[in-house]
């Protein structure tokens, strides 16, 4: 009996470790109305095998603890199959980051693939390799995940992406052998993984590094604490090194993911700051995200504009 208890605890030790060890929280649904006459056991099938793969994989040689897991969905709206294996749909993405001594997280990616087209043979093992391409379903999941803790990393440390930038390419490398046009240096779409890559690894561009790690550590994580004006200080110094990657290349989708992820937060911060730091905000975000005017406006005539005392986590929806 006391065998049996030990051995019952060993287990439930590993099986805890095991779970500290996976990196992802990751919400994966596939969406399958827009298909009829299809057992739905497929997409059903297709949604479990995708989710332990992403789950239940050992992604890096670093054990995450619960609350370090990187949280984000990905939501696979299927539009089309063919022989229950060709599969064409689009893709869903957004990843999320925890905002230090707060209930808030906030987004670091919100965007959308379309015409992804992939193969899923029902029971049949879903391989992958950073260095061989196997088929477009897993490298593409792959590559959004390191994309995932590229991202996460980098807000955290400043360059802590680096590592998993480099799976990223080397995933993007293999991947050249496919006839998929998300991978190829197209010029007629810079939007593509290819170029979402390319964005993060031009060291043209490397203050997209510096902006993330201002923006998110020394800024969102210093709102709890009492420099909140030291904390917008550093969120609007890293609006600025965006400005300088916009005077480089405007139409960078990395500059665009931001935008995507950020318009509404950036909003909600300065809307209670001083008039001087509003407007400072204001003339840079009409001038990189020009889309998006009518909505930075909104934080000129907020009525708290001047406050010398705001109060920005209440405004983000703690």
């Amino acid at each position: 009996m006391i065998m049996k208890k030990l051995l019952l605890i060993a287990a439930a030790l590993l099986l805890n470790i095991a779970a500290e060890a996976q990196e992802f929280k990751v919400t994966l649904s596939v969406n399958s109305s827009k298909i009829q006459g299809t057992d739905k056991s497929l997409f059903q099938n297709l949604q479990s095998d995708l989710t332990s793969f992403i789950n239940d994989r050992k992604w890096t040689n670093y054990n995450y603890q619960t609350y370090e897991k990187v949280e984000a969905n990905i939501t696979l709206d299927i539009s089309a199959v063919s022989g229950r294996e060709d599969f064409t749909a689009s893709m869903n993405i957004q990843l999320r980051r925890p905002v230090y001594n707060s209930t808030y997280t906030t987004t670091l990616l919100n965007t959308k693939e379309d015409n992804f087209k992939f193969k899923y043979i029902e029971g049949q093992p879903l391989e992958f390799d950073p260095n061989n391409y196997t088929d477009n379903l897993t490298s593409t999941i792959a590559f959004y995940l390191y994309y995932f803790l590229a991202l996460d990393a980098d807000s955290f440390t400043l360059g802590g992406g680096a590592p998993y930038f480099t799976i990223c390419q080397n995933i993007l490398n293999a991947a050249q052998r496919s006839a998929d046009a998300s991978w190829q240096r197209s010029f007629s779409d810079q939007r593509n993984r290819y170029w979402m890559l390319e964005n993060y690894t031009n060291n043209s561009y490397s203050a997209l590094h510096e902006a993330s790690y201002e923006y998110h550590r020394l800024g969102l994580d210093m709102m709890e604490g009492k420099s909140q004006s030291d904390a917008r200080n550093n969120i609007i110094m890293a609006l600025e090194n965006l400005q300088k990657v916009y005077r480089e290349k405007p139409d960078l989708v990395a500059l665009q993911q931001f935008y995507d992820a950020k318009a509404d937060e950036i909003v909600n911060i300065f809307k209670e700051a001083p008039q001087n730091e509003q407007q400072r905000v204001v003339d840079i975000m009409k001038q990189i995200n020009p889309s998006n005017t009518n909505k930075y406006e909104r934080i000129l005539q907020s009525t708290s504009g001047g406050n010398t005392t705001p109060t920005a986590f209440p405004a983000l929806g703690k």
